[in-house]
C-alpha cells in the first residue's frame, strides 16, 4: 500500500508532535519571588503542574479560601485560569498592604465542567511575584457541558474509525478518503478523551499533553484503518 505523499507527510508531523510532546518533562510549579500563597488552606510551593501532578482539591460547590502574602507592598494582583494553555483572567485589581485573600465561590469559575484546572496568580509593585498550582473541582463530569462534549466527541470519533475500519475491510484497498476519514476521526477522539480525562481528573491537559493525547488518537484511527485494508485483502485473496 502506498499512501499519498500529503498523507504521509501529515501522518510524520502528527508521529513527531506526539512523541515530543511526550518526551517533554512536566514542570514543577515554583512562587517566585518573596511572596506565599495559599490555596484550600494548602500551600502553593513547589505544588506541580505537570500532567499528571498532584492536585489541591475542592468540592464543586465550595467557597475555597485563597491567600497571598509577599515580603513588601502588593499594588496590583492578578488570578488567572489555565486549561490546555488558554488562560482567562478572574481577578485583576489594585491591592493595598502586603497580603491579600478571599473566599471564593468554586462555582464562579468552573461554570462548564469539574476535573483539573491551574490556577495562576501574579502580583505587581513594590514586589513582583507569581505562582501556580493545579485545582481539582470534584464532582460528576457527566453533569456538565464539558463531561458531555468530551464523552460525544469519543463517541463520535470511536464511531468514525469503525467505520473508516469496516469501509477499508469490505473494499480491501485503502483510499485517500478513507485514510484521512480514520486519521480525522482518530484527531476527534483523541480531543474527546482528552477532555475526560481531565474532567474525571486524570490528566490535567498541558499543551503538550493534549497534543499527544490528539496526535495518537489520529495514530490510533489510520492504523486501525491500514489494519482494516490488510484483513479485507487478505480476505479477498483467499475466497469462501
Amino acid at each position: 500500500m502506498i499512501l499519498p505523499h500529503a498523507l504521509r507527510l501529515s501522518l510524520a508531523a502528527v508521529a513527531m508532535l506526539s512523541i515530543a510532546a511526550i518526551a517533554v518533562p512536566s514542570a514543577a510549579a515554583e512562587i517566585s519571588g518573596p511572596c506565599s500563597a495559599t490555596i484550600n488552606g494548602q500551600n502553593v510551593k513547589n505544588q506541580g503542574t505537570g500532567a499528571f501532578a498532584s492536585p489541591i482539591t475542592v468540592e464543586n460547590d465550595a467557597i475555597v479560601p485563597v491567600a497571598m502574602s509577599a515580603a513588601g507592598q502588593i499594588s496590583h494582583l492578578k488570578i488567572q485560569i489555565q486549561f490546555a494553555g488558554i488562560s482567562w483572567t478572574v481577578r485583576d485589581k489594585p491591592s493595598h498592604g502586603n497580603s491579600w485573600s478571599s473566599d471564593v465561590k468554586v462555582k464562579n469559575y468552573a461554570k462548564y465542567g469539574v476535573g483539573l484546572y491551574k490556577v495562576i496568580g501574579s502580583s505587581s509593585g513594590g514586589v513582583s511575584c507569581s505562582g501556580s498550582a493545579l485545582v481539582k473541582v470534584k464532582g460528576n463530569p457527566l453533569t456538565t457541558v464539558a463531561g458531555i462534549v468530551g464523552l460525544v466527541a469519543t463517541l463520535l470519533g470511536l464511531g468514525g474509525i469503525g467505520g473508516a475500519v469496516m469501509t477499508t475491510m469490505r473494499a480491501g484497498a485503502i483510499g485517500i478518503g478513507r485514510s484521512v476519514g480514520g486519521l480525522v476521526a482518530g484527531l476527534i477522539a483523541g480531543l474527546g478523551l482528552a477532555i475526560l480525562m481531565q474532567q474525571y481528573a486524570i490528566m490535567y491537559p498541558t499543551p503538550t499533553a493534549a497534543i499527544a493525547s490528539v496526535g495518537l488518537g489520529g495514530l490510533f484511527g489510520i492504523g486501525l484503518t491500514i489494519i482494516g485494508k490488510a484483513v479485507g485483502a487478505a480476505h479477498i485473496a483467499v475466497p469462501d
